[in-house]
């Protein structure tokens, strides 16, 4: 199993870690900052896996 770690991959985890551990970021919408730190490392982790969700323009 070949993995692919490109900038983006790395961009997108790094992002999803610092929206779930970072604990005064938006204080007041934490499920959001939650729910989006989630999808985000579950992308990366999917990106890394070579598995990419198709999206319309």
């Amino acid at each position: 199993m070949h993995i692919n770690i490109n900038l983006l991959v790395i961009f997108t985890l790094v992002g999803g870690l610092i929206l779930l551990l970072w604990p005064k970021l938006y204080e007041r919408l934490k499920w959001l900052r939650y729910l989006v730190g989630v999808v985000l490392i579950v992308l990366g982790i999917l990106a890394l896996l070579g598995i990419y969700i198709p999206y319309i323009n």
